[in-house]
């Protein structure tokens, strides 16, 4: 019922805005109010700032004017979700934290089909027809996926100097087993350093290719290179199980973070402060820089896992709020900051001469006195619509988004790329998964609590709370889409 009201209130707000919104602003009108909530540290100043030099950009145009509000990563979800429940005034969001399937089974977000038809024309000519497949779900669109990179592959993030003192040779490195020696040299040689930081609490890389299928329960183990798209249990594959009881075993040996589920702190903060050395990390050009953004110290990045290419690579998007008031403008707001490289640097990288400089070689850096650790405004490219489109930082090199350019394009696909999950099905099943899922899989991921107890427990109260018919559920839906293609 939330999906079909949702999607009435996108036409009739679509329609009534296309009935007064002519192709440049009537400046005699109010100017619309676009309130857009993003991810990242910033200060209020800061923000109502951007806001003001985005707005100038914006009124002459569309007759629109920008409220910016930059929320935590670890208060993201709940104050978005308050927002979304409450009705409060709320436009543009980006999906981070949130499930996009979920988030459409509730209703929270607004169908985008006739949006995109008629004020997303520029979004249209950059974003694949097998991205938009990625975010399609009952023969409509509801997400706009982010321009950014489109693979992922996975890897470790380390202090150079403390690496450098126990000379290391990381090409001995292939998988994540074989860190072992290097956290056992680190430990020596820094004993009051743990070698593996957590992530506020969580430690959610994990070294394996693995699909999600769309995210909730069951993947595919190494979908580049399955010969059949079978649906598992992952906490039942050998791979989580072997993960598991080598993080506890490195938590005995005083290589992980203890309590490291009870850190609040983000790992570029703990690894920055010395407190610890090192934490996983997706993989793609500019990595090591933007672990240097985060930690303030020069990082060295270690892929373990090839880069591959899944539909949740396509997991950061960005919705228009089911409460939003005019989703029209919402969309040509949305459309410019696509486009418009002038917006788009303002959004992610701030007021220039105050947040960054501009280079000889067409790179920007930090102002004199300016760090990431204390800019009152943190650049956060990949969450925000089109990086692609922006300045480079100096530290990751003028030509970063070429080289992104050729890491989408040679990294390995997925069986199941492009299949998109429903999961209307079974929210019940989902939701007391979810509950099972929070008492053990943290604890377990960071090392806390020994699996041969615990993880046992985990799959059978998972199985009690329904994760078999999900997994039924997923397969049967992907038996289906490969059926489907297997005919085109």
């Amino acid at each position: 019922m939330k999906r079909k009201l949702a999607a009435l209130m996108t036409m009739t707000m679509a329609l009534s805005s296309m009935a007064v919104v002519p192709a440049m602003a009537d400046n005699d009108e109010e100017p619309y109010v676009c309130k857009i909530v993003c991810v990242g540290d910033a200060t209020t100043e800061a923000c109502d700032a951007v806001a003001e030099a985005a707005s100038e950009i914006l009124l002459e145009k569309y007759n629109i004017e920008i409220e910016l509000v930059r929320l935590g990563y670890g208060t993201f979800y709940n104050e978005v979700n308050l927002m979304l429940s409450s009705g409060e005034k709320l436009d543009l969001i980006p999906n981070f934290a949130f499930n996009t399937m979920t988030a459409v089974n509730t209703g929270q977000i607004l169908e985008l089909d006739d949006l995109l038809d008629e004020y997303g024309q520029g979004i249209k000519e950059i974003v694949s027809e097998g991205e938009w497949n990625c975010v399609t779900f009952d023969g409509s669109i509801f997400a706009v996926p982010n321009n950014k990179e489109k693979a992922q592959g996975f890897g470790i993030a380390m202090r150079k100097d403390m690496l450098d003192a126990v000379d290391f040779d990381l090409d001995t490195i292939e998988t994540e087993e074989d860190l072992e020696a290097l956290y056992a040299a680190i430990k020596e040689e820094f004993p009051d350093v743990y070698p593996l930081a957590s992530d506020q609490g969580q430690m959610g890389y994990h070294m394996i290719e693995r699909d999600d299928l769309g995210g909730d329960y069951g993947v595919i183990i190494n979908p580049s290179t399955a010969e059949e798209a079978v649906v598992v249990n992952y906490y039942e594959t050998e791979e989580y199980q072997e993960m598991v009881k080598r993080h506890y075993d490195w938590a005995q040996k005083g290589y992980i973070l203890p309590d490291a589920t009870n850190h609040t702190e983000d790992a570029g903060t703990l690894i920055g402060a010395g407190k610890c050395f090192a934490y996983y990390t997706n993989t793609k050009p500019g990595i090591e820089s933007e672990w240097e953004r985060k930690t303030g110290v020069e990082m060295v990045v270690k892929e373990i896992v090839s880069p591959f290419q899944t539909t949740s690579g396509v997991s950061n998007q960005w919705y228009i709020a089911y409460q939003s008031e005019d989703p029209a403008k919402a969309m040509q707001v949305l459309n410019e900051i696509y486009t418009n490289p002038d917006l788009s640097n303002l959004l992610i990288n701030g007021i220039e001469g105050e947040h960054y400089v501009k280079n000889d070689d067409g790179t920007i850096s930090y102002p004199e006195g300016v760090d990431s650790a204390n800019t009152t405004y943190s650049s956060v490219a990949w969450v925000w619509p089109n990086e692609l489109i922006t300045t480079p930082w100096s530290a990751d090199g003028a030509d970063v988004w070429e080289l992104t350019d050729e890491f989408n394009k040679s990294a390995n696909e997925s069986i199941a790329l492009g299949f998109t999950w429903d999961n209307a099905n079974v929210l019940n099943e989902i939701t007391a998964c979810n509950n099972v899922k929070a008492k053990y899989e943290n604890a377990l991921n960071c090392g806390m609590i020994d699996p041969e107890e615990a993880l046992p427990k985990m799959i059978e109260e998972l199985k009690s709370a329904g994760l078999e018919a999900i997994i039924e559920e997923k397969q049967a839906q992907l038996d289906d889409w490969m059926a489907g293609k297997a005919e085109e």
